[in-house]
């Protein structure tokens, strides 16, 4: 297979504009980078998205883990990813604060800056832009990053856009672990098989077993596999596409633990309705 040519040009920037790179809004958006586009240096995934329809493209660990917190959040209307800043604009700030602007180490030329999440907020019946940069702690140390950092930072405050930095030490461990776990069982084309019908007719039992003083999450939902001659593991599977739907609510920044019991509460939305629209 032939190598990828990472290498920035100025056709090779055109030709991403073409493609309509840093474009678009929810499921249309396209990221300036992805995953092909950069050197794997350590994780890099792709993630269908909740709130978007589309697939997301993650570079990091942090990241992905702070993609898990937005994708929960009831405020985030849309997610976007590797987002482009101008070439001229960034250049000229970089130019005005005596930062050297970031080139490809390859072909010397400036390449186009981005912001790592670009956020829309819900925010008392109004959207807002926030703007977040995911670093880790150890990265705030250097000189360097803080510079690209600075470029990126006067660029949306410029525009009146609220920009932050997040690193590992914002993001709650708890919170992105759940909403992992659940993450891929919001849609039940990725079920064991489960329908709309067997959603109402395993939701009371299921609730009944999980409710149980000191039954254990995973033999609760096993028991309701053998009540049920379900396919094992595929009532485990409905308490996550509960949760994920918010059928069930649980303590979110609290770890689940499937060898303990769990606290839920039902919500009002029909559980019948739930396949229907996801």
């Amino acid at each position: 297979m032939a190598k990828r040519n990472r290498a920035t040009t100025a056709a090779k920037i055109e030709k991403m504009i073409k493609e309509g790179r840093g474009q678009g809004y929810g499921c249309d958006y396209l990221p300036w980078r992805t995953i092909r586009d950069v050197p794997s240096q350590g994780l890099s995934t792709r993630v269908a998205g909740w709130k978007t329809g589309r697939v997301h493209h993650f570079l990091s660990q942090g990241e992905l883990d702070y993609f898990y917190v937005l994708d929960w959040s009831d405020v985030v209307m849309d997610i976007r990813e590797q987002y482009p800043l101008p070439l001229e604009a960034t250049q000229e700030i970089a130019e005005r604060l005596g930062i050297k602007h970031p080139t490809d180490p390859k072909t010397k030329e400036a390449f186009v800056m981005t912001s790592d999440f670009l956020i829309d907020v819900q925010v008392n019946h109004r959207v807002e832009l926030k703007v977040r940069a995911l670093r880790s702690a150890n990265e705030l140390s250097s000189k360097r990053k803080i510079e690209k950092l600075e470029i990126e930072q006067t660029y949306w405050k410029e525009r009146g856009v609220d920009w932050g930095i997040v690193t590992e030490n914002e993001i709650p461990e708890a919170l992105v672990k759940n909403v992992k776990w659940v993450h891929s069982a919001k849609d039940l084309s990725n079920s064991p098989a489960i329908t709309p019908k067997i959603l109402a007719q395993i939701e009371p039992v299921l609730f009944n077993h999980v409710m149980k003083p000191k039954m254990p999450l995973a033999h609760g939902a096993l028991e309701v596999d053998a009540i049920l001659g379900l396919e094992s593991g595929s009532s485990l599977w409905v308490v996550r596409h509960f949760i994920a739907n918010r059928v069930w609510m649980v303590e979110m920044n609290k770890p689940i633990d499937t060898g303990k019991p769990m606290v839920v509460i039902r919500s009002k939305q029909p559980v019948n309705q739930v396949g229907e629209h996801v």
